[in-house]
């Protein structure tokens, strides 16, 4: 379609210096690259995804604000990593992979507001990280540099879903306890479709204390504190 490469065009020529990409610094890390297709993967959902929160939240103008803002950065993510992955000649993803992954979830209607944007939230806070620590991983620096570009908008998502709870606790603050269910029973987004999102590095403890944190300045306590609780004194 020509009008959309057009604008293609004018969107994403200037992300990347696409010429001056090294392919080969680039195959060398093949395990990298998966991550970042499984990525990509993971992107191309999220602007379907909030199309069904737009229908969720219809009638909060700051959450469908926020949503309209998240798929036109997610999209942004996505169209980068499949140029991306085309340009270098690695697996490139298709057509009918994307709509083949986007079917699996056609069908269903998402009714818990605070169920996603509890999900939203880490699913966000953990794709911070997951480019953060990307951008450090790979060998080849046009990808790299922009990165930790992705990192901060994931950032400002996970926050924008932090401030919709913490309005809501406000409102109400027995919402607290709806919130905690959901944190407790979390769902990484990306896993609505794939059967695993694995993070950039083996060792994701940093970001699993950070996300910790949040809770608690949400909650007024860490959700790890909560979970202690639960823990029968026989095995504590």
């Amino acid at each position: 379609m020509k009008t959309l490469q057009t604008v293609h065009r004018k969107l994403f020529d200037q992300k990347l210096a696409w010429s001056q990409i090294d392919k080969k610094k680039a195959l060398a890390q093949p395990e990298q690259l998966e991550l970042l297709r499984e990525a990509c993967l993971v992107e191309s959902y999220l602007p379907v995804y909030t199309g069904k929160m737009m229908a969720l939240f219809w009638d909060d103008l700051d959450a469908t604000t926020i949503f309209t803002i998240e798929s036109i950065e997610a999209y942004g993510h996505y169209y980068v990593l499949r140029r991306y992955l085309e340009t270098i000649g690695y697996k490139p993803v298709s057509d009918e992979e994307v709509l083949e992954l986007r079917e699996r979830e056609r069908g269903v209607i998402y009714t818990d507001r605070v169920r996603e944007l509890v999900n939203f939230m880490g699913t966000e806070h953990f794709a911070a990280q997951f480019f953060l620590d990307m951008s450090q991983l790979l060998d080849e620096p046009v990808l790299a540099a922009i990165l930790p570009e992705f990192a901060a908008e994931e950032v400002v998502h996970s926050q924008f879903a932090f401030d919709l709870l913490q309005a809501r606790i406000r409102k109400d603050p027995g919402a607290r306890s709806e919130i905690l269910e959901h944190a407790r029973n979390f769902k990484h987004v990306g896993a609505y479709v794939r059967p695993y999102v694995p993070p950039a590095k083996g060792d994701n403890v940093r970001s699993i204390r950070a996300f910790n944190e949040k809770f608690e300045k949400l909650l007024g306590q860490p959700l790890s504190d909560f979970l202690v609780e639960e823990v029968p004194d026989a095995v504590r």
